[in-house]
């Protein structure tokens, strides 16, 4: 008996699939953006440093809300995008990170040190998503790592 063959796995609506693309293309935007925010923040602190005066304090602060905004937007656009599991954790962990570098900014002696230290740990994770989205992306977006299994 020849019938038609039964598809238990439908592929994805091309809507989805061009959903999750532009998600994934956004997210290396967002990731690109907080290493962009993250070195501006560290000019505008060593300019207050060096004398700068108090209006490079409050752009430093007022961009660190910025880079923060986007770094809880990027753990969304990864959610939307449906990352593999490595980078949805990454994207929380930056959201998580950040949370933590907005609460260490009042701190002092110790403690504050901990700010800076975030804020190297935030870039290095940011700029290894951007890394890994441009190669997925240019793989041929998510459907090559569903294809491949994990990224």
């Amino acid at each position: 008996m020849t019938g038609a063959a039964i598809d238990l796995a439908p592929a994805r609506p091309p809507r989805l699939r061009r959903v999750r693309t532009v998600a994934g293309w956004l997210h290396v935007g967002f990731a690109g953006l907080i290493v962009t925010g993250v070195f501006v923040q560290v000019y505008l602190i060593g300019a207050y440093i060096f004398g700068a005066g108090e209006r490079a304090l409050d752009l430093h602060k007022s961009l660190g809300y910025t880079v923060h905004g986007f770094e809880v937007v990027l753990f969304v656009i990864a959610l939307v995008a449906w990352l593999p599991r490595t980078d949805l954790l990454l994207s929380l962990l930056v959201a998580v990170v950040g949370t933590a570098q907005i609460m260490l900014a009042e701190s002092t002696g110790w403690m504050g040190g901990l700010h800076p230290l975030g804020a190297l740990v935030v870039l290095t994770l940011a700029a290894l998503m951007a890394q890994r989205g441009l190669r997925r992306q240019r793989m041929g977006g998510l459907r090559a790592v569903t294809t491949r299994g994990s990224a």
